[in-house]
């Protein structure tokens, strides 16, 4: 199964290339270590266990970036900008520090407590032979809740590499995450996507 980027101007090479390499992959196995993987990484970061999250689930060489793209009409642009804008592009001491403080005593957005909940669907896996890599693509939705009157949602598509280690876990060595708003709708965006 091809997709014709040329015919179907709406799907982008990279969408294209994902799409493929999930469709051939029918690896039952396979789909259900990346379901543990997301959902267990999904209930460290809904407790705020960040430091497990960190220790357990996140490698010392991850880059995670959340990203979000133009949404203009062609005939709109009047020059040719970045198709993407940048919201996070982190390294693990940069995830390190946020975790940090958000742990900090002092930071008054955790008080009265935040509660987090994620649901992670649309999971797709795929093994890079060459590399050791698990690929899995996923959707999130992140329902962020402080205080009676304050609620935000944050939808998102994440493609993510998971690699494993020495001690035979898997950890999330790269996330991007596609975060379709270009102006943000909620009041920040201090959550782990």
């Amino acid at each position: 199964m091809m997709i014709n980027t040329q015919e179907d101007r709406l799907v982008s090479a990279h969408d294209a290339e994902e799409f493929l390499r999930f469709v051939n992959a029918n690896d039952a196995a396979l789909q259900q270590e990346a379901t543990t993987l997301l959902t267990r990484e999904a209930h460290l970061l809904d407790i705020q266990a960040y430091r497990a999250w960190l220790e357990y689930c996140v490698d010392a060489e991850v880059k995670y970036q959340v990203v979000s793209r133009e949404l203009r009409e062609n005939s709109e642009r009047r020059y040719q900008p970045n198709d993407t804008m940048n919201i996070f592009n982190e390294n693990y001491e940069q995830l390190r520090v946020r975790v940090e403080h958000q742990l900090d005593p002092q930071n008054w957005g955790n008080s009265p407590k935040v509660r987090f909940t994620r649901f992670i669907t649309n999971i797709q896996a795929a093994m890079d032979e060459k590399e050791d890599l698990l690929h899995v693509r996923s959707n999130l939705i992140l329902h962020r809740a402080r205080r009676g009157d304050q609620a935000d949602v944050f939808y998102a598509t994440r493609e993510d590499q998971w690699k494993r280690g020495e001690d035979g876990a898997r950890k999330l060595v790269q996330r991007f995450v596609d975060y379709p708003e270009r102006v943000l709708q909620t009041h920040n965006v201090m959550v782990f996507l």
